[in-house]
């Protein structure tokens, strides 16, 4: 064989092999794209904010940033109690709750997709995953230290989270506290 045949040769192997690395980088990629459904992006894409109520002028600077995705009364217009306005940001907190309370005029700040539960003296949460699965539940975080749970809510409705905190009832010997997951914000000094 020839120099040149073996040249040419390795060349159709460079490129032979340089097409195999380039298209399985390509599947890779592709499939690293591919995003698992998040029933929030639903309510990002087809949030109609022409309806909502624009937000406190109280409200802490930092949610002027927040899309709104939802607002509402609770119990029900008729009877209002509270207003509720989720937003989303691009933050540690992607989906906040905005609670302001019609009598008082407090306002609260939560996580909009997820409760925390702090479990009773002596529960392991394993034994509080098979109410979390019952409910259709995820466990995002378990803080075996506080013995702190952080788990979704059922649904992206306004009363997410407190219909989650509800429907754990029927597990309340198991846990201490059911909550929402509070946002803080540090007083600022003048």
């Amino acid at each position: 064989m020839k120099n040149s045949e073996r040249i040419f040769i390795y060349f159709i192997g460079f490129l032979m092999g340089l097409l195999m690395v380039s298209a399985i980088l390509m599947r890779r990629a592709a499939r690293d794209d591919v995003v698992v459904a998040d029933p929030w992006g639903y309510h990002i894409n087809n949030a109609a904010t022409a309806n909502a109520e624009h937000l406190p002028i109280k409200v802490q600077p930092a949610m002027l940033v927040g899309k709104i995705l939802r607002f509402g009364y609770l119990p029900n217009v008729n009877h209002p109690q509270e207003r509720i306005w989720i937003l989303s940001f691009d933050d540690s907190y992607p989906y906040v709750r905005i609670v302001e309370n019609l009598e008082s005029g407090k306002l609260r700040y939560m996580a909009a997709d997820q409760i925390q539960i702090k479990l009773a003296d002596g529960v392991d949460v394993a034994e509080l995953s098979p109410a979390l699965e019952a409910l259709g539940l995820r466990l995002r975080n378990f803080n075996r230290k506080h013995n702190l749970v952080v788990t979704g809510v059922l649904n992206t409705s306004l009363q997410a989270v407190p219909d989650t905190i509800s429907a754990l009832e029927p597990w309340a010997s198991l846990i201490e506290h059911a909550g929402p997951d509070l946002i803080r914000f540090r007083e600022v000094q003048h």
